[in-house]
């Protein structure tokens, strides 16, 4: 069985001051962003919104690799379930009606999935909008801008709320709305634009963390499917035969018993998107400090390194 060996690497360090935690340019940009706001007090009020843009864009990119995961192993489990099951499928238009009808939905996933990558590419524009918006010689056409890419995500959203995954219902699982004040900025355009669209972009992070609880939980039953066919044929039934046991067993043994492991810590996803909404709503309400920022670093970092971890200790043939 051939198991994914598409998604970037990254290192395995966990702490945020860890070169090695992140990839070398994601590293940079928020080594970079931390000095913004130690550099001078007076100016990280509107600099937040800077340091929170390239967050945003740091989420996105490693929630896209859990998103490829989540796509690979929908793929390879459907197709473990198919070939088990194809002998007792007794002619061929029974098979063809069956493999069309499995095609059918997994397309169905796979568009789900690239709706949620698309919808976390337009939060961060936005996010990089308003950035912008945090100077105050901003062009007023940027505030258009902004209603530009919230239009857009509006249209992702109601499809992306209503669709189910595995069974699970995404609109099921979005956490209540969080009650906040926009403060007093600067920047009137900024101001205006937080005013009139911040509380919808917050419900719009809550479905992404609502779509990243689902999507974790069938990550994990997909990569059980797989690890369970696994662990079977190529470590207990030659275990129990009596015959030799096959070249490299025990290193299959271990791969397989670690693969699950990291299967079950495939949660990450699902808390960095709380972290970034709950940074949201402290943006918002100027209290976004320095540990807040390293609160969203290191929720990427997991969500990253568990990716990473998934796809190491996942058997290859």
């Amino acid at each position: 069985m051939a198991f994914r060996n598409h998604i970037p690497g990254n290192g395995t360090g966990g702490s945020i001051c860890r070169r090695g935690s992140l990839p070398p340019a994601l590293t940079a940009l928020f080594l970079a962003g931390l000095l913004q706001i130690t550099s001078g007090c007076a100016a990280a009020r509107l600099t937040q919104f800077h340091n929170f843009a390239q967050a945003g864009t740091a989420y996105t990119k490693a929630s896209q690799a859990v998103l490829d995961e989540a796509g690979t192993a929908a793929i390879e489990a459907d197709s473990l379930i198919a070939q088990k099951g194809r002998d007792g499928l007794r002619t061929p238009d029974e098979r063809r009606q069956f493999i069309v009808g499995e095609n059918q939905e997994l397309r169905k996933r796979l568009m789900l999935l690239g709706d949620i990558g698309r919808h976390a590419r337009l939060l961060q524009s936005y996010f990089e909008t308003l950035a912008a918006l945090a100077d105050p010689k901003a062009p007023a056409t940027l505030g258009t801008a902004a209603q530009g890419v919230f239009d857009s995500i509006g249209g992702l959203s109601p499809a992306i709320k209503s669709a189910s995954l595995g069974g699970v219902k995404i609109g099921d699982h979005i956490p209540q709305a969080t009650s906040f004040a926009v403060q007093v900025f600067k920047a009137k355009a900024l101001e205006n634009e937080l005013k009139a669209r911040s509380k919808a972009i917050e419900r719009e992070l809550a479905l992404q963390e609502a779509a990243f609880t689902v999507i974790t939980s069938t990550l994990e039953t997909d990569l059980a499917v797989q690890l369970q066919l696994e662990e079977t044929e190529e470590v207990i039934e030659p275990f129990a035969a009596a015959k030799d046991l096959p070249k490299g067993w025990a290193v299959h043994r271990e791969e397989i018993l670690r693969a699950r492991v990291a299967a079950a810590s495939s949660k990450a996803a699902q808390e960095a998107a709380a972290k970034l909404r709950e940074s949201f709503v402290a943006l918002v309400e100027n209290r976004l400090s320095e540990p807040s920022i390293a609160g969203i670093i290191t929720a990427i970092n997991s969500m990253l390194n568990s990716t990473e971890a998934i796809k190491k200790a996942t058997p290859t043939q």
